[in-house]
């Protein structure tokens, strides 16, 4: 009996560490499939079961039957989830893809250096197919995907009070009343028994516990909606229009506070969806960075849920740089979307006397101006090329204007600028101006290998990407190889056919 007894505790204890004890992610059997190929292509060399998907293989391989480069890999699980916004982080040297219930969420299929692109997605309350997709190029591999909740304003307890009318402006009795708990819908049929799927409309009122503070509120809807938060009206965006992304910011008192949302839908698809976060306090400063008293020391970035930098910005901020690759990801989770957004930069710059080029690379569009002179003009899909404008500088203070565009896919923009005699001006993250030479970019690639030696033979000691800019040292006497510095002081050889510069490479100096 007492034998009985213990294994019974001790199967208790252990089904409660197993409940209770790990993060989600940690406890997740993932099933894996490996090829030979960087292309998922033919029947897998290993298919097994794997705990977590968190792989830093280095310069080795999943397996002794798989090679050290040029491999493939998937991986399917199944897990339950509470209702609510998770953020996907995807850590990947070289390509990745996540897929959340065979909808793509996170695309980086492309050679790069280990690095991490997050994205969120709202689930609901169940089960869900997570799929990653992989492969590995060469140099260093690394596959790790992990996620976590990020909002904790979903209701499940029958919070909101939605009243339902066959109208689209809210007038008579509502046909229906009932409790909801949460506002997250998208509608291809009727909402509710009663009424139809086209021209109706719906108030959801609620008092929502809240701890003093600055709140971020976003709603998205498809066609009008207006939100009033303590009596304040912050959303007012009454009109049809496509799935659009609005936010406001609003400081709140600690308690119950009265939240109402009015929503209508003329025709054809119908969204409705509200979100809230509570910032910390680390983050004020960037939502105080929105107002009139906003002191920029770096670049003027503004943000807008649109893609022709229309109305009040989303956000507006201090960028130390202009050198994003945001992934498939927004630029600011929960308030701008993945896709369709667009960013304005301007900062005045202390640029010596000379003539200059200005480069950009940027998925999609970007213009740029130099004091109100446009120079770059390319407000569309993008080409996969490096865009190009030359100006001069008087010396001194220069007015510098860069727009970005985004339409879909990955998001990603670099800016800088080279003197025509083989310089280059950078800025540094304090703000300092600093002009260094001859540099070069990485051109008609997605990355490029730096090597120990002017040689195919010798071992890779780092990579050169779409973003990178690097020093040029020399050249062989053939000069096809070049010797370069990365940014993070690595020195090495590239290829000087896939090296894009204002510099002549024969003037380089010979290191034999």
């Amino acid at each position: 009996m007492k034998l009985k007894l213990t294994l019974c505790m001790i199967l208790m204890a252990l089904g409660l560490f197993l409940v209770g004890g790990k993060p989600a992610e940690a406890a997740e059997v993932w099933q894996a499939s490996y090829w030979n190929n960087r292309s998922m292509w033919g029947t897998p060399v290993i298919t097994r079961s794997e705990s977590g998907l968190n792989h830093s293989w280095g310069d080795g391989s999943p397996d002794e039957e798989i090679g050290t480069d040029d491999f493939s890999a998937r991986w399917v699980t199944t897990t339950r989830f509470s209702s609510g916004i998770y953020r996907f982080y995807a850590t990947a040297d070289d390509g990745m893809r996540v897929f959340v219930d065979g909808e793509e969420l996170i695309d980086i299929w492309y050679e790069s250096q280990e690095h991490i692109v997050n994205a969120d997605v709202y689930l609901d309350d169940g089960l869900h197919e997570i799929k990653v997709e992989y492969f590995e190029g060469g140099g260093k591999a690394t596959a790790k995907v992990r996620w976590v909740k990020v909002d904790n304003n979903v209701s499940t307890t029958g919070l909101w009070k939605a009243e339902y009318f066959d109208n689209i402006n809210l007038s008579g009795t509502p046909v229906v009343v009932q409790t909801e708990s949460n506002i997250n819908y998208t509608w291809l049929t009727s909402p509710v028994a009663g009424i139809g799927h086209d021209f109706f409309s719906v108030r959801w009122s609620a008092n929502v516990p809240v701890e003093a503070g600055i709140y971020r509120f976003t709603v998205r809807a498809d066609d009008g909606i207006r939100l009033k938060v303590n009596g304040q009206l912050i959303i007012d965006k009454w009109r049809t229009q496509k799935p659009t992304t609005y936010s406001a910011d609003v400081t709140l008192p600690a308690g119950n506070v009265p939240v109402v949302v009015e929503y209508f839908d003329q025709a054809a698809g119908a969204v409705a969806v509200l979100n809230w976060s509570k910032f910390s306090s680390s983050e004020v400063t960037q939502v105080e960075n929105t107002a009139t008293s906003l002191s920029i020391t770096d670049w003027k970035g503004e943000y807008f849920d649109n893609t022709v930098l229309d109305g009040v910005p989303s956000v507006t901020r201090n960028d130390p740089a202009i050198n994003f690759n945001w992934g498939s990801s927004s630029p600011i989770p929960n308030v701008l979307t993945h896709d369709f957004f667009s960013v304005r930069w301007t900062k005045t710059v202390d640029i010596p006397a000379g003539s200059y080029q200005f480069k950009v690379y940027a998925l999609d569009g970007a213009r740029v101006w130099i004091n109100g002179e446009q120079i770059i003009n390319h407000w569309e899909t993008a080409t996969g090329d490096w865009l190009t404008g030359n100006f001069t500088s008087a010396g001194g203070a220069n007015e510098v204007r860069v727009e970005y565009l985004h339409l879909g896919g990955m998001a990603e923009i670099f800016a800088t600028w080279e003197s025509l005699n083989g310089a280059t001006v950078t800025t540094t993250e304090s703000g300092e101006t600093v002009i260094t030479g001859p540099t070069a970019t990485l051109q008609n690639a997605r990355a490029l290998t730096v090597r120990g030696g002017p040689g195919r033979d010798f071992s890779p000691v780092g990579y050169i990407t779409t973003v990178t800019t690097v020093k040029l040292l020399g050249r062989d006497s053939e000069t096809y190889w070049i010797k370069v510095e990365l940014p993070d002081g690595t020195i090495g050889w590239s290829s000087g056919k896939f090296l894009s510069s204002v510099t002549d490479f024969t003037t380089l100096t010979l290191v034999e």
